[in-house]
């Protein structure tokens, strides 16, 4: 017999959706102390810790959340919000409720307790990072400067979003605070706006507040690409803070050479320690990191049934996340037997984004930039350097890097043997025009998409048919 869900258990599944789509830093400002409250006559009620939050959520995020309720329940849904204060959900189901701090082990250092740290998210801490082949060197290096050892200095966190960039920093974050050191962390976009509000009213408060830490955590330096003053004002703080041998900490999406929006100043600045990529994450990895969220959510989700999760095609960690949340919510709304049958029907709804997901084959993108451009593909592997086919050949570079996922020893080898630099040179140079020439990243989304149509045709794309061609030679820059 099918059980009744819940407010509390149909919120934790469309939590999971929003998860995945929705910026870490806006989910955990704006939806993580959110509770599902009541759900009757097609209203969904959502409680939130204050009138702020309620206000903003229902003037910015009304449509997602409809979507993820509809998506969740299988009907058209109409949220409501009120505000309920800070306080534990007292209709969560088990399944979802935490497992008491007693029977999780702690380091000596964290059971004292030195109060709340400023801006760091509880739940991102070393205990629950799930170390894999994937991350090891940059989950080391983060214990290595939470522990102010002072050899990677500064440490340069990359990788794609949703892998564990923000996890990371808030944890060293948290173990540099309960060691007694004064931990800053911000967004790069945080940065700029106080940067700012600095100009217009106080700037020794900005820049006391991120010269005097022991320890900077910058997450998601790319948001300072092309924005020369905030880099500069960074560039100041960065020397103040490593001639005075405190630790710096920044997050990218791409390792800092890759980042042609950056001054050389701070390029350079960001290339003087140890930087560590964060991969995603494989099999033995995304079966680890469920059975650690097994231990938060005292579920009791036998292994077969987590393997079958983890075998799933899953680009990253917030997605896996969002996938066993939807299990999780499902279950009991089929009886909760985690059979094979009800797990596979309950990710069911993400086999179109996992399609999606998986990298293009390298020879649909070559063809897709050559249909676009008019330059065929014997040429883009050529030696020639007319503007027009170097511009090609530089968005195959930038697209099989980007989409194809390919190293650049790969596409130097595609492309006639360049060489490391050359191949850098292209990407960059793309990354660059798709902020500063809009036709640059026109072209990029017709081939996108003339991409995902092959994709989905599970055929080459035709010239003629396929992607639009684009404008004669004699009209571009």
């Amino acid at each position: 017999m099918k059980q009744p869900a819940n407010a509390a258990t149909i919120w934790e599944a469309a939590l999971g959706q929003l998860q995945v789509v929705v910026r870490p830093a806006n989910f955990d400002t704006w939806l993580r102390d959110t509770v599902g409250v009541a759900y009757a006559d097609g209203i969904f009620t959502i409680g939130t810790p204050n009138d702020f939050v309620r206000e903003w959520l229902s003037t910015r995020m009304d449509k997602q959340i409809r979507k993820a309720l509809a998506s969740v329940t299988g009907m058209p849904v109409t949220p409501a919000f009120e505000v309920v204060g800070a306080r534990p959900q007292a209709d969560a189901p088990a399944l979802l409720a935490p497992l008491a701090a007693a029977t999780v082990e702690v380091p000596e250092f964290l059971r004292k307790d030195p109060g709340p740290p400023p801006g760091l998210n509880p739940a991102m801490t070393f205990q629950w990072f799930v170390e894999g082949d994937e991350n090891r060197l940059a989950c080391q290096a983060a214990h290595a400067a939470a522990e102010g050892a002072g050899a990677v200095n500064p440490l340069v966190i990359f990788g794609a979003s949703g892998l564990g960039k923000t996890h990371l920093a808030h944890a060293i974050g948290h173990a540099a605070f309960a060691r007694g050191r004064h931990a800053v962390y911000a967004t790069a976009e945080r940065f700029g706006n106080d940067y700012v509000k600095g100009l217009a009213s106080e700037l020794d408060s900005f820049r006391r507040r991120y010269r005097s830490a022991d320890i900077l955590l910058l997450d998601d330096v790319q948001f300072l690409q092309g924005k020369e003053k905030f880099q500069d004002e960074l560039v100041h703080a960065f020397d103040e803070l490593h001639a005075a041998g405190k630790q710096i900490v920044v997050t990218a999406e791409r390792m800092p050479s890759q980042l042609s929006g950056l001054s050389n100043a701070l390029r350079s600045r960001l290339s003087w320690g140890l930087t560590a990529d964060l991969r995603k994450p494989g099999f033995e990895t995304r079966l680890a990191i469920l059975r650690s969220k097994m231990r938060r959510h005292a579920a009791s989700l036998p292994d077969d049934a987590l393997e079958l999760i983890a075998e799933r095609c899953c680009p990253t960690v917030r997605e896996l996340e969002g996938y066993l949340h939807r299990v999780l919510a499902y279950l009991p709304m089929v009886g909760g037997a985690p059979t094979a049958e009800n797990i596979i029907q309950a990710l069911s709804v993400f086999a179109d984004e996992e399609a999606d997901a998986a990298p293009p084959p390298a020879e649909t993108v070559v063809a897709a930039v050559s249909a676009r451009t008019g330059v065929d593909a014997a040429a883009l592997r050529g030696r020639s350097r007319t503007r027009d086919v170097t511009y090609a050949r530089h968005l195959a570079m930038y697209l099989l890097r980007e989409d194809a996922k390919l190293s650049v020893a790969e596409i130097g080898r595609m492309f006639g043997g360049r060489d490391h630099s050359t191949v850098l040179g292209g990407i960059n140079r793309i990354a660059l025009e798709t902020t500063t020439r809009p036709e640059t990243a026109t072209d990029l989304a017709v081939v996108r998409d003339a991409i995902a149509d092959a994709r989905r045709a599970r055929a080459e794309p035709k010239a003629d048919q396929q992607v639009p061609p684009r404008r004669a030679a004699a009209d571009r820059v």
